[in-house]
């Protein structure tokens, strides 16, 4: 039986990509629509597995202070293309962009989760680690309109999760106390981390056992498999 939210519970705030909506799943639509544009006769999974290698090499070149994150999509896209021969234009950016935007959608649950929620009087934040601002915006804007009353990215603060000061950032948005709230999101690390880390109670939403046991180790308040097993209102 799914628990009732406990009170007094005054916000919740959200991760996003993982959390809310499914990154991956968007990307390989983005990509594919890329891909059979630019050079349809490059296998799919050649392509995928490409793009898959170079943003892990982007976000090691970000952490390493060799690249600029805002650069990600043309870094990571023109690398992908050029090892198919093809040179990544400013057409080709707007097509993967697009497609990302448009296979943005919400995760199983989600929309009834913030529904009821909103409805409960329950306010409600979103707080995601992406580097690139008005990108990001786009995408929760897509998925979730007008549902969030804070929303802060990571990017645009200088810092990403687990470090606290995004945290703090959109609690001094919220005008809130950590205690007033508890934040959601899908990865041990980066979201329960960074969450304990400023006080907030850190709910976990990951379908792998295994990571569940991570998240409740690191300090979670709970951790469930799915958006619809979160506590709701009553």
């Amino acid at each position: 039986m799914r628990p009732d939210l406990p009170a007094p519970l005054r916000f919740l705030a959200f991760d996003f990509d993982g959390t809310l909506t499914d990154f991956v799943a968007a990307d390989i639509h983005a990509l594919d629509t890329l891909r059979r544009a630019a050079c349809p006769d490059v296998p799919q999974s050649a392509f995928e597995d490409r793009a898959v290698e170079e943003i892990m090499a982007f976000h090691d070149r970000v952490e390493a202070g060799q690249a600029d994150p805002l650069r990600q999509d043309a870094e990571r896209l023109g690398r992908t293309l050029a090892a198919s021969g093809v040179t990544l234009t400013e057409e080709h950016l707007g097509l993967y962009t697009r497609a990302l935007v448009a296979a943005t959608v919400p995760m199983p649950g989600a929309a009834e989760l913030l529904r009821d929620l909103r409805g409960a009087g329950v306010r409600l934040a979103l707080l995601s680690n992406a580097y690139d601002g008005p990108a990001q915006r786009a995408r929760v804007q897509a998925c979730f309109p007008d549902v969030f009353e804070v929303v802060v990215i990571a990017g645009e603060v200088g810092a990403l999760k687990p470090d606290p000061l995004p945290f703090r950032v959109m609690l001094d948005a919220l005008n809130l106390p950590a205690a007033a709230g508890a934040y959601v999101g899908d990865s041990p690390e980066h979201d329960v981390r960074g969450a304990v880390a400023v006080g907030l109670s850190a709910w976990h939403v990951h379908a792998h056992p295994r990571v569940r046991e991570r998240a409740l180790a690191g300090g979670a308040a709970l951790s469930v498999a799915a958006l619809a097993d979160l506590p709701r209102p009553s």
